[in-house]
């Protein structure tokens, strides 16, 4: 099925008998071509009969929402025929339609000639861009009395080029509406020409470009080139010295023994429909070489340039294949003892700071010797650490207990591991090993501890723990109740006392039966009255809310108020 008929959607049956009654009672004007006057100021009548008319069957739609809902827009020209495009009339007409297409495409809004605006005046006002050639983009013009046009011809807008004899064009349609349509040359609507305001012709942006060794046995491909538009048809025509190929019209071109001593081109035409072809040719390769044993790609060394690492050698492409490669390893230039013909090479201790590079040596029976070499790498670094499981400190964070510390995981597992506790991130005097005992000057402070992990070519790598919660110490507390008979209450004593800590201080809150007073240590002690409380047994309840050295306490007693 042609693209045309795949196209053609049938109207629906109301619109058909809608259209052909319209048609009938001379009400509805199809496509007519353009606005009356070529300026504002040129006034004509504006109830002239339709300027060209299609036949039904041409139609694909019809109005705006029709062409909308079958996919074929008008390029927001729905929105703005409200307004006059190169001084045509605004509205339902075929000249401004094709003059907003022409500005929409990056045209000023001011009309390329002088004179009159009627779509007869189109094509002869400028005949240097008018032709027969259909481009999308172009406007399609007919003259007076032309095929379906009126008197004063029609113009419109190319959507896509079927064939040399067949387009498909949008257009809008003084007294009538917008639509899309089918035009073929058989139908004797073809245009009187095309006029080619602002489409673009197809154009090369890039030659193509031959990549490959030019010489016999080796294989050369072409790019197809860039070009504007990019979905074009690209076909290959290679030359020698200029001379066209036989039957070499592929993209790659294999160099045989008549090539030897010639400059190889190839030219590529691309092509499109609604587009005249064109032709780029690329730049010449050097004179073909005869056979030669040939390092077509350098020998690349791939992998990471650290202690225990494996630098991997690609002995790179030879033209013909090598009978035979032989691989030598350098560090700094110097070969490096007991690799020799290796691919790869494991990187030791003793090459750190040194770089690495390789030659290939290729043989083959009846051709001279060809070497290459790799490039040389970056200095090979020191190993680094990889810490899987971070240092832990286990223990009971209290004044005179003893903490312990998981020195973690990490790769390689052989290496040597040194330990120094630290108070708030200091290093504590001394403190090494994986235990520690915590003392009185580390209350208030939180203890961590730095494990360094150091190998042969390592990097020595640092890893702190988490540090604790901050050391404290655990408080005593003792209370004595005085009761108050007279006064129904009772004088509580406190006093607390705390390892490692000279004297306790800080509030204290005292609470029976719902009262509660509060007191300040004085020399790790405090008295409390509580008076007018309900008579009869009752608890007592005494909080300690801790210090950065002394860990909160609540005690609770049973007493008697009496």
């Amino acid at each position: 099925m042609s693209l045309r008929n795949r196209l053609l959607t049938p109207l629906s049956a109301p619109l058909v008998a809608a259209l052909v009654g319209a048609l009938v009672a001379g009400l509805l004007v199809l496509a007519p071509s353009t606005a009356q006057a070529a300026t504002v100021g040129d006034h004509g009548s504006r109830t002239r009969g339709p300027d060209a008319v299609f036949k039904r069957s041409s139609y694909l739609c019809y109005g705006y929402q029709d062409c909308r809902e079958k996919g074929m827009g008008n390029a927001g020209y729905a929105q703005a025929n409200d307004k006059m495009y190169w001084r045509m009339y605004s509205g339902h007409n075929c000249t401004n339609y094709a003059a907003y297409r022409m500005v929409r495409s990056g045209m000023p809004n001011t009309r390329p000639w002088s004179g009159g605006g009627n779509a007869m005046y189109w094509g002869t006002s400028m005949p240097d861009i008018t032709d027969d050639v259909p481009r999308v983009g172009a406007v399609a013009w007919w003259k007076a009395n032309a095929g379906p046009a009126g008197s004063v011809g029609h113009v419109a807008y190319v959507e896509k080029v079927v064939s040399d004899d067949e387009v498909i064009i949008s257009q809008d349609s003084w007294g009538g509406d917008f639509s899309w349509a089918v035009v073929t040359r058989a139908s004797g609507n073809w245009p009187s020409g095309f006029i080619h305001f602002n489409d673009r012709p197809l154009a090369n942006q890039a030659a193509p470009v031959i990549d490959g060794v030019a010489k016999v046995g080796s294989v050369l491909s072409s790019t197809p080139g860039s070009w504007t538009p990019s979905d074009v048809k690209v076909s290959y025509q290679w030359f020698a010295d200029g001379h066209r190929i036989a039957r070499a019209t592929r993209s790659t071109l294999r160099l045989t023994q008549a090539r030897i001593d010639q400059t190889i081109t190839v030219a590529t035409t691309a092509s499109k429909l609604g587009f005249p072809s064109r032709t780029a040719r690329s730049a010449a390769t050097e004179p073909v070489l005869p056979g030669t044993l040939k390092n077509v790609t350098a020998p690349t060394i791939s992998g990471r340039a650290q202690v225990d690492s494996e630098l991997t050698l690609d002995t790179g492409v030879w033209s013909p294949t090598p009978d035979a490669l032989d691989v030598v390893w350098l560090a700094d230039g110097q070969p490096i003892e007991g690799v020799s013909g290796a691919a790869t090479l494991a990187l030791t201790p003793d090459l750190v700071g040194t770089s690495i590079s390789a030659t290939v040596t290729a043989t083959r029976a009846g051709y001279e010797p060809v070497s290459a070499a790799a490039a040389a790498t970056e200095p090979v670094a020191p190993g680094t650490f990889t810490v899987t499981a971070p240092p832990t400190i286990h223990g009971l964070v209290t004044f005179g207990q003893v903490l312990t510390v998981d020195t973690g995981a990490f790769r390689p597992a052989d290496a040597a591991v040194d330990v120094r506790w630290l108070r708030d991130g200091v290093p504590i005097e001394g403190a090494t090993g994986t235990s520690y005992q915590i003392q009185n000057v580390d209350l208030g402070s939180r203890l961590s501890a730095r494990i360094t992990l150091t190998r042969p070519g390592y990097t020595a790598t640092v890893v702190d723990s988490d540090p604790t919660v901050a050391v404290r110490s655990d408080p005593r507390m003792r209370t004595q109740v005085e009761r108050l008979t007279a006064r129904h209450g009772l004088r509580i004593t406190m006093s607390l006392v705390a390892p490692g800590v000279d004297v306790v201080t800080g509030p204290v809150v005292v609470r029976v039966a719902g009262v509660a007073r509060t007191a300040t240590l004085r020399n790790g002690a405090a008295t409390v009255v509580l008076t007018d409380l309900p008579p009869g047994p009752r608890t007592l309840t005494v909080r300690y809310g801790g210090s950065n050295t002394v860990h909160r306490l609540v005690v609770t007693r049973d007493v008697r108020v009496p």
